[in-house]
C-alpha cells in the first residue's frame, strides 16, 4: 500500500465496495498518476519482453520476425510463476494472513453471546432532557499531541483539544496520559466509525462471497436494517436532529445511515448550494472547507436552540483528511509540513466553535462530545511512529456533569460510545450495556477489557452469522443480485 498507507484489510474491502460520489478527485488522480500508472507501464514492459523473447528471433539479414518457440520459454515460465507467486505471498504478509484467514474462513460468536439490543434496553432521560453536539473530527488522533503529554510529535499539534482534554471536560485514555480509544476493525473509516460510534457495532458490509457489493451504500434500498443507533433512541424521545457535512452525505451511503436511523435532516454540501450559501459551481477538498462549515452551522444551532425540543446536532470536519489536509487561506505557517499546520489550525477552529457555543443560551442543557473518527490514513505523517507506541483516537466530553479529568488505562474502542454518549446527557440505562459497548463512566469492564485487544480485534474480523442475520438482513446479497441484473 504505497500510496494509502495505515489502511487495514477490512477498511480496504469497505472502501473497495463503496460508491466514489462526493469523493476528493486529487486523492482518485494521485492514486492513478503515483501506483496504478508506474504498474501498468511496467507491467507492459515485462509483458512485451517476454513476448519477444519467448515468440520471436529477430533476423538481422532479412529484417523479419521468425514466430518460433525458444528453449527459455521453459526457465522464463518457471521465473514468472515464482514471481507471481512471490507477489501473493509478499501481498498476503503485507495485509496479515491471520486477518485473511479471520475474514474470509471463520465464524465469530461474539454477537451471540455479548450483544445488548438498545431497542430492548430501558432508558430514564432527565426531566428537562438535554440537548446534544456530536462532533466528528475527521483523523483527529491523540497521538498528535507531544511526547511528554502521550503523543509521538515534538511539538503540540493539538494544544487546544489537549487542554481542554486535561482541564475542562472528560477525556478517557487508554495510559496515563492523553490518550483515548483503540482503532478496531468495521470502524477504521468515517462511514463505518459512525456506524460503531452510534449504533455499537462495527459496519462490515461484505464478508465472504459478499465482498463484491459495489454499490451498498449508494444504490441499496436500506443502510444495515436490523441496527438500532443512538438516533433511533433520542428520535423515539422527541429530539429533533440534524447532520451536518461540508461534504456529500451521500458519500459511502452515511445519509441513508443517517436517515434511516434516527430520520435526520441532511445539511450538507448540496443543502449548501440549496440554499445559496455557496455557488452552484463552488468545490474545494471533499466540498467547501470547515471554516465556512462552522459559520453554516452557528445558524442552524440558533434555529435548532429556538425550538422547544431537544436537539442532536451532528457534525463532521474534513479539512484533516489525508492527503496533507486542506490549506485554508487563513492557516498559520507555523510548521515545516502542510499536514502539521491543517492540523494546529483545525485544533483552534474547534476550540473556537465551542468558545461560541458556551456563550449561548441553549448551552448550559447542552452535552458536546469531541471525538476523532478513525486513524490518519495519510501516507507518511506517522511513518516514524515507533512500533510500540499505539496510536489512538481522541475523545472529550464537555458539560456532563460528571467531574472533569482524565479517566486514565481505559481499554476501549468506538462501540463504546453509545452507551457513553448517553451517559454523559444523564439518560439512565436499565444496564450499563448497549450494543457491544459498556458505559465509560460505570465501573465495568469493556469488551476489550474483558477479552483482550487482540481477542476482540481477532472476533470483529471473522465473518458472524448473526451479524448478516440480524443486522445486514440479507441487504448486501440483494445488491448483489441487482448488480448481477444490471
Amino acid at each position: 500500500m504505497v500510496t494509502f498507507n495505515n489502511v487495514t484489510f477490512d477498511q480496504m474491502m469497505y472502501l473497495f465496495s463503496q460508491p466514489l460520489t462526493g469523493t476528493d478527485p486529487r486523492q482518485i488522480i494521485e492514486y492513478l498518476v503515483n501506483p496504478l500508472l508506474t504498474t501498468i507501464f511496467y507491467t507492459m514492459l515485462i509483458l512485451t519482453s517476454c513476448y519477444v523473447v519467448l515468440f520471436y528471433r529477430i533476423s538481422l539479414k532479412r529484417r523479419e520476425s521468425k514466430k518460433r518457440l525458444d528453449p527459455s520459454f521453459v526457465i522464463l515460465f518457471f521465473l514468472s510463476v515464482i514471481s507471481v507467486g512471490g507477489s501473493v505471498v509478499l501481498s498476503v504478509n503485507e495485509i496479515g494472513y491471520e486477518d485473511i484467514k479471520a475474514y474470509y474462513f471463520e465464524d465469530s460468536k461474539l454477537y451471540n453471546q455479548y450483544y445488548i439490543k438498545p431497542e430492548e434496553s430501558t432508558y430514564v432521560f432527565p426531566e428537562k432532557k438535554r440537548n446534544l453536539i456530536y462532533i466528528f473530527l475527521e483523523s483527529l488522533e491523540s497521538s498528535y499531541t507531544s511526547k511528554e503529554l502521550g503523543g509521538v510529535k515534538d511539538e503540540n499539534l493539538i494544544p487546544n483539544l489537549t487542554n481542554m482534554a486535561l482541564d475542562k471536560g472528560v477525556h478517557f485514555s487508554n495510559g496515563e496520559y492523553l490518550g483515548g480509544m483503540l482503532p478496531i476493525p468495521g470502524a477504521s473509516h468515517t462511514a463505518s466509525a459512525m456506524v460503531a460510534q452510534t449504533a455499537g457495532i462495527p459496519l462490515k458490509t461484505a464478508s465472504g462471497v459478499n465482498l463484491h457489493v459495489n454499490n451498498y451504500g449508494k444504490d441499496g434500498e436500506t443502510f444495515l436494517p436490523g441496527a438500532y443507533s443512538l438516533g433511533e433512541i433520542l428520535e423515539t424521545e422527541g429530539y429533533n436532529q440534524v447532520l451536518f457535512f461540508g461534504s456529500d452525505a451521500a458519500f459511502a451511503g452515511r445519509d441513508k445511515y443517517f436517515q434511516q436511523h434516527g430520520n435526520y435532516e441532511i445539511r450538507d454540501y448540496n443543502w449548501a448550494k440549496e440554499k445559496k450559501l455557496i455557488p452552484e459551481d463552488y468545490k474545494v477538498w471533499w466540498g467547501y472547507e470547515d471554516a465556512k462549515m462552522f459559520e453554516f452551522a452557528k445558524e442552524t444551532l440558533r434555529e435548532l436552540g429556538s425550538q422547544s425540543e431537544p436537539f442532536n446536532f451532528t457534525l463532521l470536519t474534513a479539512d484533516t483528511h489525508f492527503e496533507d489536509g486542506y490549506l485554508d487561506e487563513s492557516t498559520p505557517n507555523i510548521f515545516d509540513d502542510q499536514y502539521s499546520n491543517v492540523i494546529h489550525n483545525s485544533d483552534q477552529q474547534i476550540l473556537s466553535f465551542i468558545e461560541w457555543i458556551e456563550t449561548q443560551s441553549f448551552y448550559e442543557d447542552t452535552t458536546i462530545v469531541v471525538v476523532g473518527d478513525h486513524l490518519t490514513m495519510d501516507k507518511d505523517f506517522m511513518r516514524d511512529t515507533p512500533e510500540s507506541y499505539q496510536r489512538t483516537i481522541y475523545n472529550l466530553f464537555l458539560n456532563t456533569g460528571y467531574p472533569t479529568g482524565i479517566e486514565t488505562n481505559r481499554l476501549f474502542s468506538a462501540v463504546d460510545m453509545l452507551p457513553t454518549t448517553l451517559s454523559a446527557m444523564g439518560v439512565e440505562l436499565s444496564n450499563n450495556r448497549l450494543g457491544l459497548g459498556v458505559d465509560l463512566f460505570s465501573e465495568e469492564d469493556s469488551m476489550i477489557e474483558s477479552l483482550g485487544y487482540d481477542a476482540f480485534y481477532t472476533e470483529l474480523m471473522k465473518r458472524s452469522t448473526f451479524y448478516e442475520r440480524n443486522f445486514m438482513k440479507g441487504t448486501d446479497l440483494k445488491q448483489i443480485l441487482n448488480n448481477q441484473a444490471k
